[in-house]
């Protein structure tokens, strides 16, 4: 039997012209990136990162069984880089017809309290936290799993971005994605899996914009049909009043 588990949880400016102009000089003189070139560039380019907005769907289906997912959320690293100071965000389910409605704020602050509410219109409440605050896909964490990943990548680009994907199908995203994604698929080996995996970059700053990765599957086992797609954007440029408490909270 076929079963899947998946989500589910939550420049400086002198800087960014020297590199313009080192990546238009390199496009002048024919020069093509590698893998690991690209990679290290990236690393040091979204180290400057402190805050991101994503949006992410997720569509499954299992023989009968349907899921969709919308995700979106506004997560502030601060200078830290890969720990969550303030976030929002909303998770829109859809479960075999079944709806699943889930928002938080986590606006920081004495405690770290969590916000949460499980209707559009509801009241939301308060709860204390443990001091950290964690929501999956991490933008950070999602990209250390890609450097790990050098030698299993091919770079491509276009007018206006980079593109990494896959050099075969042997590679077990699954292994590589189960913690960051929540995501498991028992009764099938990861070999039998047609899988699709592309991670995109803006070309004039090396931010990440965005990720798409495919599952599928047909044979004795049963089928499956699985796209993750995620959009990254608005870098540095969340306002504070973004992640603001809310005032409609139950006592």
């Amino acid at each position: 039997m076929l079963t899947v588990a998946s989500f589910g949880s939550l420049w400086n400016q002198k800087r960014q012209r020297c590199d313009q102009w080192t990546r238009e000089n390199d496009h002048n003189w024919g020069k093509k990136l590698t893998v690991a070139e690209f990679l290290d560039e990236a690393e040091k380019a979204n180290n400057e990162v402190e805050t991101v907005h994503f949006d992410m769907d997720l569509s499954l289906q299992v023989n009968t069984n349907k899921k969709t997912q919308k995700m979106r959320a506004d997560i502030d690293y601060g200078k830290q880089g890969d720990t969550i100071q303030r976030a929002n965000a909303l998770i829109d389910e859809v479960n075999n017809g079944q709806p699943v409605y889930q928002e938080y704020i986590l606006p920081g602050g004495d405690g770290n309290p969590v916000y949460s509410r499980t209707s559009k219109d509801g009241a939301w409440n308060k709860q204390s936290s443990d001091g950290r605050y964690f929501i999956q896909p991490g933008y950070f964490s999602f990209l250390k799993i890609l450097y790990s990943m050098e030698n299993d990548l091919e770079l491509t680009e276009s007018d206006d971005e980079y593109t990494l994907v896959l050099k075969s199908q042997n590679v077990d995203l699954l292994s590589l994605f189960k913690d960051e994604l929540n995501l498991s698929i028992t009764g099938v080996s990861q070999t039998e899996v047609n899988k699709v995996f592309e991670v995109t970059f803006d070309k004039d700053n090396y931010y990440m914009t965005g990720f798409k990765m495919t599952f599928d599957y047909e044979g004795d086992a049963g089928e499956l049909d699985m796209e993750i797609e995620t959009d990254f954007s608005d870098w540095n440029q969340l306002d504070d009043s973004t992640f603001q408490a809310p005032d409609n909270v139950s006592l």
